[in-house]
């Protein structure tokens, strides 16, 4: 009897002891996996920084317009602008951009383009975006020039009167590369690349790759990143442009250079 009443104790004894061992370990393990999540958490969304003020204006045809996304939201101006709310929200942008742009509207106001070229524009070009005292510029202008047959020359020439004019005014200027594009004429294609060549090596290192994820060999438009049109890109290739000009890190050097300014 004595026997059978101690067995008893003794099994009620490991009964809880068992279950107090089980319930620390779940604890811990609850603990682990909260402080994993946060750390997670901490990883996939950053602080917003405060520290960063200024405006970045974009300059462009119809991609930064928004023409290629079947959503307004997935386009790459938009999508760069929600990244810049959550992550800089003191950094504004504006947007320029008009569908059809070749590098002649955006000249500056006064700018006596060449015969049966386009006059700039003056609410839409380099003296609009420059009145708005911007912190930073971006262009983007993908293949309009090649589609009207402007000789590289003047295009690049374009190219480098803006570039002088933002210098001059102290904006850092990113430009992108051409855009690959669904020509049946195998001299406007070629141009199209040489474009593309002569701008990522005349504006490095704030060149935006706006060419290689997309383009086949043969400088087409990847079928499953084209809009439809072969010219326009579609939502997913809006996505990735987005996140090309989010890893140029933009706002990070408006910091920098505004703490060597101080």
């Amino acid at each position: 009897m004595k026997l059978e009443a101690y067995s008893c104790t003794f099994a009620l004894v490991c009964s809880v002891l068992a279950c107090t061992e089980t319930s620390s370990s779940s604890s811990r393990v609850d603990r682990t996996d909260a402080a994993t999540n946060a750390a997670a958490s901490s990883r996939t969304t950053p602080r917003a920084d405060h520290s960063v003020r200024g405006v970045i204006v974009v300059l462009g045809s119809s991609t930064s317009a928004g023409i290629g996304p079947k959503d307004a939201n997935n386009a790459w101006v938009s999508r760069y602008r929600a990244h810049l709310v959550q992550q800089f929200p003191n950094v504004a942008l504006v947007n320029l951009a008009v569908g059809g742009y070749t590098t002649f509207e955006v000249q500056p106001t006064g700018y006596l383009p060449p015969p049966n070229r386009p006059a700039p524009v003056s609410d839409k070009n380099i003296t609009a975006a420059l009145a708005l005292k911007p912190s930073a510029l971006i262009v983007n202008l993908p293949s309009n020039d090649q589609a009207s047959n402007y000789p590289l020359a003047e295009q690049l020439a374009n190219y480098e009167r803006i570039a002088s004019l933002a210098q001059s005014a102290h904006v850092p200027l990113w430009i992108s590369t051409m855009q690959p594009r669904n020509f049946k004429d195998p001299a406007q294609a070629l141009q199209l690349t040489q474009a593309r060549d002569a701008i990522a090596r005349t504006f490095a290192p704030r060149t935006l790759d706006f060419w290689t994820p997309f383009a086949t060999p043969n400088g087409r438009i990847r079928p499953i990143y084209n809009a439809g049109d072969g010219t326009h890109l579609n939502d997913a290739a809006h996505a990735i442009l987005a996140n090309i000009v989010e890893a140029a890190h933009i706002p990070e050097q408006i910091r920098a250079a505004g703490e060597v300014n101080q």
